[in-house]
């Protein structure tokens, strides 16, 4: 991150052993504490995109492993929505 685009400070409390892992990771990257932090929150940001998209992906592999089953068992569209409706906790 360029320093022309870091305008805002915020302060934050650590614990001593937070701090020093903070610090001792920073070191050891070669960066400065804050763009350790800064680096942090990005790695925090992008899992978090990630684990949005595996869900997604779940989500399409269950429709069409759905979908391959109910054609496998010869099901008709009534008793797929049946199935879907049972599967989702309903009656």
């Amino acid at each position: 991150m360029s320093k022309k685009s870091v305008s805002r400070a915020i302060t934050v409390r650590f614990s001593t052993s937070d701090y020093n892992r903070i610090v001792n990771d920073a070191e050891q990257k070669n960066e400065s504490v804050a763009e350790h932090i800064r680096t942090i929150i990005s790695s925090n940001d992008e899992q978090l995109s990630l684990d949005q998209r595996f869900v997604d992906l779940e989500r399409r592999i269950t429709h069409k492993t759905f979908s391959i089953v109910c054609a496998v068992a010869n099901l008709s569209d009534h008793e797929c929505e049946i199935a879907r409706q049972r599967l989702s906790g309903g009656n």
